[in-house]
């Protein structure tokens, strides 16, 4: 019987475990290739409701936020007057100032934006906010506070995520630097609000849920192969080229 040399042996118990650091660089090198972003489309016309001007691509989306903007102020800026003129307290006379003031230059921002861009507002509030309007308008003293600090801690917790939804996705150049100053608006109004200690939170919506939608830009396994299969592989492949190592050491 023909016995192979000591050294071939040696070779032999060491396949299995180059083969797992092959099958491993394989595995790495495909999972790389996984996060490489994808081109980006080739784009012939604008997609439907995107209109393009000066400034960039303008979506339906961004046109619907300057409408809101708008809104918010034809009746925000009477509300902050109201509550300048009859809250029942120093601090909520201030908070109504404050309101009002800011607003007033938000709405100004909100109109050049839009005339630059070609986008019709309203000019009048909508039904629902007249009704909150004559609904404040009706009330007196705490009852007045209340309403005041409530409807308008609302209607900012509305408007504040799509600032953000509008700011992270928008392809205009003026519509992003307009997102970023009612931002800062709607921030400072969040604070003068909750200030007064007046919220109710069990009225407040709460924060979304994550998503739990994995980012392009996140490592991505590759198709068809968990790493729990390419570690699994490489320590059986270890324990079998160690005893296999072993057997062909062992004296004979």
């Amino acid at each position: 019987m023909t016995v192979r040399p000591a050294s071939s042996r040696r070779w032999l118990a060491l396949l299995p475990i180059v083969g797992a650091v092959a099958l491993a660089a394989w595995w790495s090198a495909t999972a790389a290739a996984a996060q490489e972003l994808p081109p980006a489309p080739e784009v012939t016309a604008p997609p439907k409701g995107v209109l393009l001007t000066e400034y960039g691509p303008l979506a339906e989306t961004d046109r619907e936020f300057l409408v809101r903007v708008r809104l918010a102020g034809l009746w925000e800026v009477p509300a902050g007057q109201m509550a300048a003129e009859k809250g029942s307290t120093e601090q909520i006379r201030q908070i109504g100032e404050w309101i009002r003031d800011e607003h007033i230059e938000l709405d100004e921002a909100c109109r050049e934006t839009a005339a630059a861009l070609g986008v019709q507002l309203p000019n009048e509030p909508s039904a629902e906010h007249q009704l909150l309007l004559n609904e404040m308008a009706a009330a007196e003293g705490e009852e007045f506070d209340r309403l005041f600090i409530q409807y308008l801690r609302e209607a900012h917790g509305i408007i504040y995520p799509i600032i953000a939804y509008v700011r992270a996705g928008t392809q205009n150049d003026l519509m992003r630097e307009f997102a970023e100053v009612g931002e800062g608006y709607v921030r400072n109004h969040l604070t003068y609000l909750e200030s007064s200690g007046l919220v109710d939170w069990n009225h407040i919506k709460p924060a979304p849920e994550p998503l739990g939608t994995q980012s392009r830009f996140l490592a991505a396994e590759p198709a068809g192969v968990h790493p729990v299969v390419i570690y699994g592989l490489l320590a059986v492949a270890a324990v079998s080229g160690g005893v296999q190592m072993i057997r062909t050491l062992r004296p004979q």
